[in-house]
């Protein structure tokens, strides 16, 4: 018989974390069985009993321990298939425990970040997103976990991932937890300027890979909009005109998110509005274009709004400019 926590396999089993979990389990472990029999405890055979009381007394399992025992498993098994199958059972339990903000800390205080930096350089994509998916987890509005993943310097590391990175999920994976992590942290968005970072965020929204460029048009519009000097950056480094660029690319769902992030960078700042003005974007023609395509189209109704906030932005001071009001 397998030890408590156990799998059988070396791997830990997942226990259920509280009522809804443990019903929800008890359904999946029974499935297979008559549906008429009772569900009377008095009814039970004594394996059932004693499958039951198992799972209740492992309800009050300590986080703790199962975490540690999580960190062990990652510690010891390897990479081969089966190895890697514990390493991301074991992380996803991690995981798990850290959306609750003070297992995220514990997980801290009894040293499981020492497994990061080695998960974030593993051969293995599964691996390292796993791992990714788990800083995200922890950093989401956790400013002590913000404040360890910063101390620990792994920053650098997850802006590397998302630069250069040859699995599109783990560059997702990535940016997810960038944004986690620099969300509301000054000390975390400094890191990530002075780290060149909004080349790296223009670079992702290069590649092929639409999921990354929707999350990287989002994750620029909330640094803008909390952040108005990075607008400077942005127009240095020349973000206005690839912003534009993917416009003129075929309409897709992308082109929400591009006209989100361009109409906040735009927004109460001359010196953008100057740069979406220049002759050979085009950018007036585009935006006039691209609201009698969407007019009318509810699914559309976002960028249509946006786009027609953006055409009167930059054409203050053009009477002749028709915004595309209704």
């Amino acid at each position: 018989m397998a030890a408590p926590g156990d799998d059988g396999n070396g791997g830990p089993s997942r226990i259920p974390k509280d009522m809804k979990s443990l019903l929800q389990f008890c359904v999946q472990a029974t499935q297979a069985e008559d549906p008429t029999t009772s569900a009377d405890f008095s009814q039970m055979s004594d394996e059932r009993k004693e499958w039951l009381e198992k799972a209740l007394t492992d309800m009050s399992v300590s986080p703790v321990e199962r975490m540690q025992l999580c960190v062990r498993v990652v510690k010891m098994e390897g990479d081969s298939d089966d190895g890697v199958e514990k390493k991301v059972t074991a992380l996803e339990e991690i995981t798990e425990w850290a959306e609750q903000i003070d297992f995220a800390i514990d997980f801290h205080k009894i040293g499981g970040f020492e497994i990061l930096p080695v998960l974030l350089n593993s051969d293995v994509a599964e691996l390292r997103w796993t791992c990714l998916d788990l800083i995200g987890t922890m950093t989401q509005n956790n400013p002590y976990c913000q404040a360890a993943v910063l101390e620990a310097d792994l920053l650098p590391t997850l802006l590397q991932l998302l630069d250069s990175d040859l699995d599109p999920t783990v560059r997702t994976k990535a940016l997810y937890a960038i944004s986690c992590l620099s969300r509301e942290n000054c000390e975390a968005q400094k890191v990530f300027v002075d780290k060149d970072g909004f080349s790296v965020l223009m670079r992702a929204m290069q590649a092929d890979v639409e999921k990354l460029k929707i999350k990287s048009s989002f994750f620029l519009t909330h640094l803008c909009s909390n952040r108005p000097a990075y607008k400077d950056i942005l127009c240095d480094i020349g973000m206005i005109d690839q912003l534009v660029g993917h416009l003129g690319e075929d309409h897709s769902q992308l082109h929400e998110h591009l006209m989100s992030a361009l109409l906040m960078i735009v927004t109460d700042h001359s010196r953008a509005v100057a740069e979406c003005r220049r002759p050979e974007l085009q950018l007036h023609q585009l935006l006039k274009d691209r609201i009698q395509l969407v007019k009318d189209k509810e699914e559309f109704q976002e960028e249509e709004q946006y786009a027609t906030q953006l055409l009167r932005i930059i054409s203050e001071g053009d009477s002749t400019v028709d915004c595309g009001a209704r």
